[in-house]
């Protein structure tokens, strides 16, 4: 069994490496602001390798937790995260879905596919549809902004969600990205 006290992070730690799970710990502490952003630098720059590990703590109930681990998910941008930060777009915090929109941002333009999947499959709802258009006006050139200007629109429209966005996305896919499914 970990040291640490797993009924702070509500989750197992115990499949977590040691100095991960410290520093997963410190990255939560706000009682110590420079070990804090120390921990989280550290965890960014251990990259790719902890993704697996920090994709976990997206679905912790402690909002600390899940926000810390969007920020450090976030910064390291890596594509294997975008299925999980179009998931924090629904997330009931506000700053979580910012920051899940920031990362998909510094992602890159390999986002915008993954996202206009989930609209078009109807897996939206009027926070992701809000998050979405955050990310796709980032990663937008101005071509495909005027393009795509429907898409925009419906995105920013509550009663589009089960209506026009899904189509608008699929028109998009197809336009844009040539994709056929």
């Amino acid at each position: 069994m970990n040291s640490l006290n797993n009924s702070v992070l509500d989750i197992n730690l115990d499949e977590f490496p040691v100095r991960l799970a410290k520093l997963i710990s410190e990255s939560i502490d706000d009682n110590n602001l420079i070990r804090k952003i120390e921990a989280r630098k550290h965890l960014v720059g251990m990259g790719r390798t902890v993704i697996p590990l920090l994709h976990k703590l997206l679905s912790s109930a402690r909002v600390l937790l899940r926000k810390e681990a969007a920020k450090i998910v976030s910064l390291i941008a890596d594509r294997r995260s975008i299925p999980f930060l179009i998931e924090l777009l629904n997330d009931k915090e506000f700053d979580i879905r910012w920051i899940a929109a920031e990362g998909l941002i510094k992602t890159g333009r390999r986002s915008i596919s993954p996202l206009l999947k989930s609209i078009r499959d109807g897996k939206s709802s009027l926070l992701l549809n809000e998050g979405a258009h955050h990310v796709l006006i980032g990663l937008f050139n101005e071509n495909e902004k005027q393009k795509l200007e429907s898409l925009l629109l419906s995105l920013d429209n509550y009663h589009s969600i089960g209506e026009t966005a899904p189509t608008e996305a699929a028109q998009a896919l197809k336009a844009v990205f040539k994709c056929k499914n």
